[in-house]
């Protein structure tokens, strides 16, 4: 897939550089909101940086999902990078349920943390417009790891308290197409908005249900970089 995206950048960047004689050079420009460049468009190839933060369900809890993305556009329409996001709550995906009788008192509390992350693969439409849309696609892994505290205390006897501990992790396969609004502010600099879908066919015991991996999330994103 990499192979095929510089081809068809290249494709492009050749059919650019082919202009008849007598009409003159590509003098189209990247267009911001606050800056209008000066400057011609005559970078094939750019890169960039973005900081993401992203709001998903794993299972019926919503998460915070912070993540970064880097790498190169191509001819300004096709990016190839890496990207990666975590479960960003402080004490991760929190559940707890506790019981009590005259025997004594139960209580069972457990944490879900981890994250994805992998290729990055997007197309832009009219990426030299203030407004454009762009096609992100990740395909990659992640892992995930979940915890479980048990503690039990015997009403009279309370020093006969017990406590146990234990963990499972769970590595996973993940695509996550979407799609993205984003706006030139100046000339480095974009900030987006954007939904993706996340799937995984993983199924395990640590799994227990479809929805806990596959969700929709909504993403605001702002990206440094040369366009």
């Amino acid at each position: 897939m990499i192979i095929l995206v510089c081809l068809a950048g290249t494709v492009h960047i050749l059919a650019q550089g082919t202009k008849p004689a007598g009409k003159s050079a590509d003098t189209s420009q990247v267009q911001t909101l606050f800056h209008k460049g000066s400057d011609t468009c005559k970078l094939p190839r750019s890169y960039f940086i973005e900081l993401n933060g992203g709001y998903s369900h794993f299972g019926h809890k919503s998460v915070f999902l912070p993540g970064i993305s880097m790498g190169l556009i191509l001819n300004h329409h096709w990016t190839v990078g890496m990207t990666g996001n975590f479960v960003g709550q402080p004490m991760a995906i929190y559940n707890h349920h506790a019981h009590g009788d005259s025997t004594g008192t139960n209580r069972h509390e457990s944490s879900l943390s981890g994250g994805y992350g992998g290729l990055l693969l997007e197309y832009t439409l009219f990426p030299r417009s203030k407004v454009h849309v762009s096609f992100p696609l990740t395909i990659g892994g992640g892992y995930l790891v979940r915890s479980h505290h048990a503690y039990s205390s015997d009403s009279i006897y309370m020093q006969k308290g017990i406590y146990h501990e234990y963990a499972h992790g769970m590595h996973f396969f993940v695509v996550e197409p979407g799609v993205k609004l984003e706006l030139n502010v100046i000339k480095n600099l974009r900030i987006g908005l954007g939904v993706s879908y996340r799937y995984s066919p993983q199924r395990s015991h640590l799994v227990s249900s479809p929805d806990l991996l596959d969700q929709f999330t909504a993403r605001l994103s702002i990206r440094l970089g040369k366009f």
